[in-house]
Order: C-alpha cells, then structure tokens, then sequence
C-alpha cells in the first residue's frame, strides 16, 4: 500500500477534539465552533481572572504603601543581600507575604499555558485528520462514476476498497487519456469539495493558516507532512510518485481554482488585540510607576518594572503573529477571540477591583 500511516482517516480522540466535535454536530461550522468554545472557556476563567488580578492589585497597593521605606533601605544599604534581608524583614513586619500574592497568578498562569499547548496540540491533530478525511472523500468522488461503468462496482464495493486500490483506478482514469472521463471526474470532485469544504468569511479553508502564501488546496508535499504520510519499503520512492500522480490528478484543478488561503488577517488581528490589552495593562502600571518614582526616582525596582513592561509589549504580539501564521486558521480564530474576550472585559474587572478596593478601605 502506498500510505503506511493513515490508510483511512482515523478522527482524533482526545478530549479537546471530543469537545469540539461536540460543538460542531450542533453548529456545523468549525470557526463558530471554536468561537463559541472560546468564549466557554473564558467566561470559566473570568473569576480565576478576577482573583488573579486582585491579589496583583492588592500587592500593588502594599508596596505603594511600603515604597517610601523600601526606597530609604534603597539608599541606606547599597549591599543587595543587605537590602534584600530589610525588605523581607518590613514585609513581615507588614505582615504582607510576596509569596503569597505570586500563587494565585502563578495558578492562573500554569492553568492559561495547559489550556493554550493542549488545545493548540488537539487543533493541530484535528487538521490532520480533517485534510486527510477530505482528500480521501475526494478520491472516492473521482473514481466513483468511471468505477461503476467501466469495472461494475457497486456502492458497497466502491467502500470496501483498499487505499492502494482506490490509487490505482485514479492513475487509470488521469492516464488514460479520455478527456469526457477525467473532465466528468474533476466535475464531480468539484462538486463534491463544495460538500466537504470548510470554510469561513474571506477563510477559504480553515485548516490552512490565513495567508496569501499558503493555498487553499494544499500541494502534496504539504499534505503528505500534514497528514504524517510515510512511505516505506524497497519501493518507497515508486510508492510516493503514484500517491503523487493520485494526489494532483484529484486535487489538481481544486488547487488551481481555489488559490490562495487568506490575507493575513487573523495575523493582523491577533497581534493588534494582543498588543493593545499588553498596552492598556502596561498604561495602568506606568501610573503605578510614577507613584514609585517620586518616592525613589531611579531605583533598580522601578527600572525593572518598566522594561519588563515594555519588552511584553512586544514578545506577547510577536508569539501571536508566529502561532497564527504557523499553524491553521481555525486555532487563529481561537487567539482572536480570546484577546478580543480579554479586551472587552478587562473594564468589567477594573471596575469590580475598584470596589472591592473601596470595601477594603472602609473596612480599614
């Protein structure tokens, strides 16, 4: 057989996958699939958010309130190991634990980055599995009308028939050289693709990344790498040119009609949205920082602060545009959104830190 992995498409059984399958027997679109799984997965940790965010605000405000005795153990202490030992000393004194405050974000963290390298290995599994699916159904579509005239297979049969079998009738029909039977086969792919297409707004195919570079119809060496293809054997080479010839006679006038996958616009959104929630986050600690500047103009905290904030506001939209230019569009639309859910409700928590912030006050 000429494909050693994948004689059949076989759907990925993971949890993720289970899931948005799920979502999609009911939708029946993968994007809006994704979309809504999206905002489920958001709206779950919006109050892990909330804590998250809380614990950071209240650790802002101890140190807003202690900045003024750390910046003079800044300046009375010039030993590092000196000026660490009095800072941990008031915080005790304080009875404000650093430690303390770092768990929750650092919960929140661990729990964001499981989400995100899980879901993106299940999307990842899924395209495989959908590229390869649809090839396959495509196959079928070619050979079906030649297969009953010509060999007088029946519906059943034409399902029971091996890979390596299915290849051969496809060479036979592209090389035969009767144009009425490859043009009514390339019609019935064509009308077939239309069926099993999966597609979104200006996405042609969801599983291709969103880019002018990338086509809609995958050339072969992208689909078999795709696809996890293996050719094996003394043969492999032979093997690889027939799965070639097979691959381009069905996909062939697809990818010619099809053209290119997208615009590079769920780039552009991911990184926008990624930068301006790092921008909103970095303006509310900038004023922050201010605060501590009149305290201790120049200190070694302030200045770390600040570059941390500006390098984030960076690398955050530089990790989006590689991942969304990378890999398929459908895991894209799952960064979108999300930064898109992060922007509108960020507002929501400030304003509910503010008064849980007000409450603490009174209490005091």
């Amino acid at each position: 057989m000429a494909f050693i992995a994948n004689l059949l498409a076989t759907a990925p059984t993971g949890v993720w996958e289970k899931i948005i399958f799920a979502f999609n027997g009911k939708i029946r679109n993968y994007a809006l699939a994704i979309i809504l799984l999206t905002l489920c997965i958001k709206l779950i940790m919006l109050p892990l958010d909330f804590i998250n965010r809380r614990s950071s605000a209240k650790m802002t405000e101890v140190q807003e309130k202690l900045q003024p005795k750390m910046a003079e153990i800044q300046k009375r202490y010039p030993d590092k190991t000196v000026q660490n030992q009095k800072i941990g000393e008031l915080y005790q004194k304080e009875g404000f634990n650093p430690l303390g405050s770092c768990l929750p974000m650092l919960g929140v963290l661990i729990l964001s980055c499981f989400v995100f390298f899980t879901l993106f290995s299940g999307l990842n599994k899924m395209a495989a599995y959908k590229i390869t699916d649809q090839y396959e159904q495509l196959q079928i579509a070619y050979i079906t009308d030649y297969v009953k005239v010509e060999h007088s297979l029946t519906d059943e049969q034409i399902k029971e028939l091996k890979a390596s079998e299915v290849e051969g009738y496809i060479i036979e029909i592209s090389e035969s050289g009767d144009e009425s039977k490859i043009s009514v086969a390339n019609a019935t792919v064509e009308e077939k693709y239309k069926e099993v297409q999966e597609s979104f707004l200006w996405i042609k195919n969801v599983w291709i990344a969103d880019s002018p570079f990338a086509k809609a119809i995958p050339s072969f060496d992208s689909y078999v790498k795709t696809a996890n293809l293996i050719f094996e054997g003394e043969n492999k080479e032979t093997l690889k040119a027939n799965a070639q010839k097979a691959y381009e006679a069905v996909m062939g006038n697809l990818e010619k009609n099809q053209g290119v996958n997208g615009y590079f616009i769920l780039a552009i959104l991911a990184g926008t949205t990624t930068f301006l929630s790092q921008y909103l986050l970095t303006k509310k600690k900038n004023k922050k920082d201010n605060f501590y500047s009149q305290q201790a103009k120049g200190s070694d905290t302030v200045k770390a602060q600040q570059t941390s904030n500006k390098a984030m506001m960076v690398i955050f939209p530089v990790i989006m545009l590689i991942f969304t230019l990378s890999y398929n569009s459908i895991f894209a639309i799952y960064i979108v959104t999300g930064q898109l859910f992060s922007t509108a409700t960020a507002p929501l928590i400030n304003k509910l830190l503010q008064v849980t912030s007000k409450k603490r006050e009174k209490k005091q």
